[in-house]
């Protein structure tokens, strides 16, 4: 069916609707069953066809995005959000396209599936076509035909999702833990009927210690200046500590900020067993370091934070009993920082401005690298993770600038490139 057919049949359906009448109980359930039938084969039509805007480029060639066609054309944007993330998986999924196409569901159902098989892809690292997610599929499915809420589909597809998850360095030796996995990380709001804002977020642990310790610092009670202990309930002090940080969050990312406060946050702590004879200390084998609030993680994740967070050595006996701890290491701070971002203006690898980032010890702290400006490099969070995570390396050339070594899979001869400032300059080839 073309689209003038489709069109003339709509609006056959318009002029018919309007002269329904109802004459009895009957009646009135099976209309709401035909318009419930109606909307779904509706959904359907709109996502397939916003699938297909996109693979055609019929929105590039109309100058816009293919969101912005579907606003234009009279959807609401959280509709046409919709539409696009349904379209792309209609083609992949095909039992859901099947029930989709039959309107056997709504269009809300179809849309949880689909989100909760593209959630457990990326927490099990399969493939959208393995066994393991067609099984998910049919039990998604059969959950929204049995007449469990949207909301019921995606946390029966984030538990799926959990008990299937590979343990670590099962698929590869150099994965990230789910529970530190950024690429998870999911955060959504919506305006309850009474005005006020609710959401849920799914974060990783490294995120998550940073807002518990941050949230933990500004919610301690305080008493009135009679002594009068603080009135507010603990939720309530959570609620007050968070409207804090994101007012003091918002200044420090303005661009009218210069650089962002220093970031000493969180406290990782790392088991370390000292030396006999000797006032070496050394990490102790088999022992994960561990954050104040959500426990030990990976050593890879420890490295990052390393970087920029308050780090303690914890010194432990022959019996394993603690007998010292050192002074947090030193991070980049003040003068120091200011310094270091003044040189390139922002993230050495995008760009991002100086507020945004974190000081990347080049020299690993941890590897005798020193806190000074010639061993520092601003970097955002994302492309922090990539320094850590992603292969990406970061060096001083002979100019005293940093420059960036991409990985292999990027760049098989893992030539040096500018970092983000200089890119547009005139540069010798060779940074050192």
């Amino acid at each position: 069916m073309n689209g003038k057919v489709l069109t003339a049949a709509v609006d056959t359906l318009v002029d018919a609707a309007t002269d329904v009448a109802v004459a009895s109980d009957d009646d009135v359930i099976a209309t709401i069953r035909a318009a419930v039938r109606l909307r779904a084969t509706a959904d359907d039509l709109l996502a397939r066809s916003a699938g297909h805007c996109e693979r055609m480029g019929t929105a590039k060639r109309c100058g816009m995005k293919t969101a912005e066609l579907l606003v234009r054309n009279g959807c609401a944007p959280a509709v046409a959000a919709r539409a696009m993330r349904v379209g792309r998986a209609l083609d992949v999924l095909d039992s859901t396209g099947r029930y989709s196409r039959d309107a056997v569901v709504s269009g809300e159902h179809i849309a949880a599936v689909v989100t909760g098989v593209a959630h457990a892809a990326r927490r099990c690292r399969a493939g959208l076509e393995s066994d393991l997610l067609t099984r998910l599929e049919s039990q998604l499915l059969a959950a929204a035909v049995s007449g469990a809420a949207p909301a019921e589909i995606s946390n029966a597809a984030r538990a799926f999702a959990i008990e299937h998850e590979p343990t670590v360095g099962e698929a590869d030796p150099n994965s990230v833990p789910a529970a530190e996995d950024t690429s998870l990380n999911e955060l959504s709001w919506a305006q309850g009927d009474d005005g006020r804002l609710r959401g849920q977020f799914d974060l990783d642990v490294l995120t998550g210690e940073r807002l518990i310790a941050g949230l933990d610092a500004g919610s301690r009670p305080r008493p009135a200046p009679d002594g009068t202990p603080d009135p507010r309930r603990a939720a309530r002090r959570h609620a007050d500590a968070f409207s804090q940080l994101l007012e003091s969050g918002v200044t420090a990312m303005a661009s009218t900020a210069f650089a962002g406060p220093t970031k000493t946050d969180v406290l990782v702590t790392i088991p370390a067993v000292a030396v006999s004879d000797s006032s070496e200390i050394v990490v102790a084998s088999g022992v994960a370091a561990h954050l104040q609030w959500l426990g030990p993680i990976s050593d890879i994740s420890t490295t990052l934070l390393t970087c920029d967070a308050v780090t303690s050595v914890l010194t432990y006996d022959d019996n394993g009993a603690p007998v010292t701890i050192t002074d947090p290491q030193r991070l980049f701070a003040g003068p120091q920082r200011r310094a270091v971002n003044e040189r390139t203006k922002g993230c050495v690898k995008c760009g991002a401005p100086p507020s945004w980032c974190d000081i990347h010890h080049i020299i690993p702290h941890s590897q005798g690298g020193l806190t000074v400006v010639d061993n520092g490099a601003p970097a955002c969070r994302t492309c922090h993770i990539e320094f850590h995570h992603g292969g990406w390396e970061v060096v001083i050339g002979h100019d005293r600038h940093p420059w960036l070594r991409p990985p292999a899979t990027i760049d098989p001869r893992r030539q040096l490139i500018p970092s983000y400032h200089r890119r547009t300059l005139n540069l010798d080839g060779v940074a050192a």
